[in-house]
């Protein structure tokens, strides 16, 4: 039998006969093995199977908006501001001593757009806290921003979640402050909450707390209509 094609062979022709060669090498004459494929291979080297292509993953940088994992903090909204709330109080700028006084805020769920990381985003606002600072020492955390006596169904001088009651004249200046939840979204995108509250003051009210004698005689049905028994 001629040793070659069959694989077989023994002592100097370089094989001890009935095995198989892999897939692509030929027994040759004298022990060589021939990549049949690139036969430039060179004696007993493994095939060439060919370049491994790696499929392109596209690169996204961490904590930059095409990254699902992005993190958002309310300091990250450089560009895109919450409305300034507004507030109210009943009676409107004067209180009496030791009878409540109303209070009530305006805020709402409202979006905004702008830039935020360097890409267009639209931001959501949700208003979830209101305190009050009632410029006497005193103030008041409330989860709703309150409403007006009438729109309550109070009457005059009703306590109210949001009312306070002055123990001593004076001058003061009611501040108020609303926190507001926000998410964000990039093109259309779902909605991903941003880290921590965004706080928004109103405009401050003046207002006089006064003796109810002294009250009353000062704001008389012709000169404030809106006075208690009016």
């Amino acid at each position: 039998m001629t040793p070659g094609a069959q694989g077989t062979g023994s002592g100097a022709d370089g094989g001890t006969g009935g095995g198989q060669l892999p897939d692509g090498v030929s027994y040759v004459p004298g022990g060589v093995a021939v990549d049949q494929g690139d036969a430039a291979a060179g004696p007993f080297m493994p095939p060439r199977r060919g370049p491994v292509v790696v499929p392109a993953v596209p690169a996204c940088p961490p904590q930059t908006p095409c990254d699902p994992d992005l993190i958002v903090r309310v300091s990250d909204l450089v560009s895109i501001r919450a409305d300034h709330p507004t507030q109210g109080m009943e009676p409107d700028g004067w209180a009496v001593v030791g009878v409540p006084a109303n209070f009530f805020a305006t805020a709402s769920t409202h979006v905004r757009t702008g830039l935020l990381l360097g890409a267009p985003a639209e931001v959501s606002f949700t208003p979830v806290q209101y305190r009050w600072d009632y410029g006497d020492g005193t103030s008041r955390t409330a989860e709703s921003g309150g409403g007006s006596w009438a729109g309550l169904g109070l009457p005059e001088f009703s306590d109210t979640p949001t009312s306070h009651v002055f123990e001593q004249t004076g001058t003061l200046v009611i501040g108020l402050t609303v926190s507001y939840a926000a998410e964000f979204r990039f093109a259309g995108g779902a909605w991903r909450p941003v880290v921590g509250l965004v706080e928004v003051p109103s405009d401050p009210i003046s207002a006089l707390a006064d003796l109810a004698g002294t009250v009353l005689v000062a704001k008389n049905c012709s000169a404030n209509p809106r006075g208690p028994g009016c």
